[in-house]
């Protein structure tokens, strides 16, 4: 359209477009952010992270939501102690404010991120249009079942989805699914960024509260791993969390007043250690493995061809819901191992020692995860929706 030229009843439709994006966890929050960094709306975007502080959608859109989180952090489903606490701790009455705050929203469109509880309160809030994007589910393992299908069915105008196996399946069931590629796979390209070291143990202890908890144990397997491999380690550490909370007995931080990269070191009498923010892509680029207790970190580091050796209590066992999931998605990308820090340490020992072997997982997580560029094809299809 030239300048001064009048807008059609069509465009001047698509430019009074609202946009309401819906995410329940940091990594959807961070992919919901991806797509919106490549999105152009015409209209007014707003934001609601139901879970936490939605950290990574930064400060360019206006957010909804009070920044809390529940005890479980969002994984009450993975079992029913979590969804006690979350029910003691007032979950009924916040699902109804967030409900109730979307009704204010009616005749705007949204867009969905993560699993059908998004869905379900925007399309009970009476909010339509409603696109989603699904990050939880995948034919390879806890497809979408039928009350869920039927859901989708009756809630969502159109869905995409994190596999074309997925799709598919979708489709044959009556319900208008894509596959555009892994959004959540845009934040592994490298950024060419000088990190400082090569050939490293990536460590994820995760965006939630565990993290502080769960560092110091992968700090101790790595110092065991050194006997076998010498390698350095780095830290990858989520957006909004505080570095001081990170700092384990016997350890002292040193920033670098970086706000991306290499943004503080963990100093003991002996070791360092790297802390990585915002440099997902140059860290995994870096390398060789990776020991996590993370959720969409570790989704990244497979499908970037980094293989994940992960801990649980009965690794032969139940896996429980979550980690079951993320098992059941990446297949032998994902290596579940004991909690004992020497069957840990020996694990990651044998991965480092055997490249053949390390190749054949990160051949599984690239085929799981598919490859980077889905964030500007999803905000292409959904301009082209809204």
């Amino acid at each position: 359209m030239g300048t001064g030229a009048h807008p059609s009843g069509l465009d001047a439709a698509r430019q009074r477009v609202n946009l309401l994006v819906l995410s329940n966890g940091a990594g959807e929050d961070a992919i919901a952010a991806s797509i919106l960094e490549h999105l152009d709306p015409q209209g007014e975007v707003v934001v609601f992270p139901l879970v936490g502080a939605g950290s990574a959608y930064g400060s360019r859109w206006r957010r909804l939501g009070d920044a809390s989180a529940p005890p479980s952090q969002g994984l009450s489903n993975q079992s029913w102690r979590l969804w006690l606490r979350d029910l003691r701790y007032g979950l009924a009455g916040r699902v109804f404010r967030q409900w109730n705050v979307l009704r204010g929203y009616r005749g705007w469109t949204a867009l969905a991120v993560g699993d059908l509880v998004p869905c379900a309160l925007a399309a009970l809030a009476g909010i339509r249009p409603l696109y989603f994007v699904g990050t939880a589910k995948s034919v390879y393992h806890h497809a979408y079942s039928w009350p869920e299908r039927t859901l989708l069915k009756s809630w969502v105008s159109r869905a995409l989805v994190r596999d074309q196996p997925t799709a598919d399946f979708l489709t044959t069931h009556g319900i208008r699914a894509a596959y555009l590629g892994n959004a959540m796979m845009d934040e592994t390209v490298p950024a060419g960024l000088d990190l400082g070291f090569d050939r490293a143990l990536a460590l994820f202890p995760g965006s939630r509260t565990e993290a502080p908890r769960e560092l110091p144990r992968q700090l101790r397997i790595w110092q065991r791993l050194q006997t076998d491999f010498p390698c350095p380690a780095a830290v990858a550490v989520a957006p909004g969390m505080d570095l001081d909370q990170l700092v384990p007995e016997g350890f002292e931080l040193r920033r670098t007043g970086l706000q991306r990269g290499v943004v503080g070191w963990l100093h003991s009498s002996v070791l360092g250690v790297a802390l990585v923010r915002g440099a997902l892509g140059d860290l995994l680029a870096r390398s060789w493995v990776a020991l996590g207790q993370a959720g969409t970190a570790h989704e990244q580091a497979v499908g970037a061809g980094v293989p994940v050796v992960s801990l649980h209590p009965d690794p032969e066992g139940k896996l429980g819901w979550y980690r079951g999931r993320q098992k059941g998605l990446l297949g032998d990308a994902l290596l579940v191992v004991g909690e004992d820090e020497e069957v840990a340490a020996r694990a990651l020992a044998r991965l480092a020692l055997d490249p053949a072997e390390r190749e054949r997982r990160a051949a599984i997580g690239r085929e799981r995860m598919g490859k980077p560029g889905g964030a500007a094809r999803m905000a292409a299809w959904l301009s082209r929706q809204l």
